[in-house]
């Protein structure tokens, strides 16, 4: 399954058998993804903004 990422615009294939392929295939007809790397970027940021 190809998906296109909310936040960057890229494509990913998403394996078969991978968990996050079952969950897109029950979501709606434009499923919300994001990518891996977006996903690691906006950890980062958060874990940045929290109060030490």
């Amino acid at each position: 399954m190809v998906v296109r990422c909310r936040v960057c615009g890229r494509t990913v294939d998403v394996a078969a058998w991978s968990r996050e392929h079952e969950i897109l295939k029950k979501a709606s007809d434009d499923p919300a993804f994001v990518c891996d790397a977006c996903q690691e970027r906006i950890r980062a940021e958060a874990k940045k903004d929290l109060p030490t």
